[in-house]
């Protein structure tokens, strides 16, 4: 990192923005420049992980919290709003859809308002904004409201532009390029650096500026250390070795990321692909949690004990393998059945009376729990089951609450915590896996992706790149 950037943000008085690629030091430049501050900085993000990993990166660098407010636009904008309902007109606490798009407009009328604007001025002396290429329109009319009472520091780079929330993400070209000054660009690699793997660290840099340029990543001929080319069709299912690039993996305890691009069609795939591995990899879900959200509403629903039983045991095959084995016929149906000396396990059966008889939540997490724990069970959409387990300890603890407000609790509790799961051989989509990292990476069908989807999956692994495709250069 240059070692003037921090003092340069620190001391701006304008509005700047400073073009951070992948890896190259981000968060410690923004932690950094907050050390360096003579009063409180206001840092908004767009995700809940991201406010983590500025908060774990100032605390590691025992930065004074009375520096620093950490939060995503979205929650700092719906708290201000709420601050003066009155003159904001705005009153939802839980704002959903197209409700955060008004909230944003709402907020940035409520920045013109003089009192309001004395008030951010009390509390902040600037403010900087990250992951910028992910900010909509609407957003981008907020912190231009903030930008006009502060000095105003945007971090991101544009090469990462695929979230969208619901709106396309701003033009650069037109929304900041002409409006605000550029401050650096960021030109080391850590991660890869502190990973030991400097020569991927320079071919990845490479590889950005083919992308940023409209050009293909050459994969034929000698590749550098640290990345690998894999020519196997996934969809060969008559293939026997398919999947022998995962299995690869499972002989070293270092986490591993298999990467799709993020349309829906390859999030099916995840799913899919982890069935077939038997969990050995685990799909990662999608933070809104739309499959859980499903499963609670069609057990919250059931119109009878055995409807609720049978919604329990779809969810069990939506996320584990041979659970047909484990369970009784009279179960399957959604009856009561009898142990025999047949019943292969008893306690489960026990179990999945005592629900049919109960429905209580604290009966199904142990009927959830016995099935898990079978050792011919293996579990696939760990995140998945994970999080039903996470609403069933919420309800434990609100008993007066319906299941699907439980898991409207724990959903806005999951936003601030982070994933209920410890495996380290996840598969995911581009959309799920930005901004994370991992040792090891496997971009999958590199050659569909589109060029930003494709640098996010290949700034993944911190050690090694596999790029799984039949063609010579990525993406077509």
């Amino acid at each position: 990192m240059d070692d003037d950037l921090p003092k340069v943000l620190a001391d701006f008085n304008g509005k700047g923005y400073v073009i951070a690629p992948a890896g190259y030091g981000k968060t410690h430049l923004i932690a950094r420049a907050v050390q360096k501050a003579a009063r409180c900085q206001l840092v908004l993000t767009h995700t809940y992980a991201g406010v983590n990993a500025i908060r774990r990166k100032m605390q590691m660098l025992r930065i004074p919290p009375a520096l620093y407010q950490i939060d995503t636009i979205a929650s700092w904008a719906l708290r201000t709003c709420l601050y003066f309902p009155k003159t904001s007109k705005w009153k939802k606490d839980h704002p959903t859809g197209k409700d955060w798009g008004k909230l944003y407009g709402a907020c940035a009328a409520l920045l013109n308002r003089p009192f309001v604007q004395h008030m951010i001025k009390c509390s902040y002396g600037g403010v900087y904004v990250d992951e910028y290429q992910d900010c909509s329109d609407q957003q981008h009319e907020l912190v231009e409201s903030l930008a006009k009472l502060l000095p105003c520091r945007l971090l991101g780079d544009p090469m990462q532009a695929i979230f969208d929330f619901g709106e396309q993400p701003i033009d650069w070209n037109i929304a900041v390029y002409p409006n605000y000054q550029l401050l650096g660009e960021l030109k080391t690699p850590w991660r890869w650096k502190l990973a030991g793997a400097d020569e991927l660290g320079r071919w990845l840099s490479q590889a950005r500026a083919l992308l940023a340029e409209g050009k293909k990543i050459p994969l034929s001929g000698q590749l550098p250390n640290g990345v690998r080319r894999c020519s196997i069709d996934l969809n060969d299912f008559g293939n026997k070795k398919r999947l022998s690039v995962f299995y690869d993996h499972l002989k070293n305890q270092e986490s591993v990321i298999a990467i799709h691009a993020g349309d829906q069609k390859s999030k099916n795939k995840t799913h899919k692909l982890a069935q077939s591995m038997a969990g050995k990899f685990s799909s990662l879900e999608e933070v809104e949690g739309k499959d859980l959200h499903r499963f609670i509403k069609k057990i919250d629903s059931a119109k009878s004990a055995g409807e609720r039983l049978r919604s329990v045991i779809d969810f069990c095959k939506t996320c584990c393998n041979a659970i047909d084995g484990v369970l009784t016929a009279a179960t399957k149906k959604g009856q009561e059945g009898k142990a025999t000396k047949a019943t292969k396990c008893p306690e489960i059966l026990t179990a999945a009376n005592r629900y049919l008889a109960t429905g209580s939540c604290k009966d199904m997490a142990i009927l959830l729990a016995l099935v898990r724990a079978r050792p011919e069970i293996t579990t696939y959409r760990r995140d998945l089951f994970g999080r039903m387990m996470g609403v069933l300890r919420a309800h434990e603890d609100n008993p007066g609450l319906t299941l699907t407000d439980a898991a409207m609790l724990y959903q806005r509790e999951l936003r601030h915590s982070g994933r209920p799961i410890r495996h380290n051989k996840l598969i995911g989509t581009t959309l799920l896996v930005k901004g994370l990292e991992y040792d090891h990476a496997i971009v999958l069908e590199a050659e569909s992706m589109s060029s930003k989807h494709l640098y996010v999956a290949l700034t993944r692994g911190a050690k090694s790149i596999t790029v799984v495709t039949m063609d010579n250069a990525v993406p077509r």
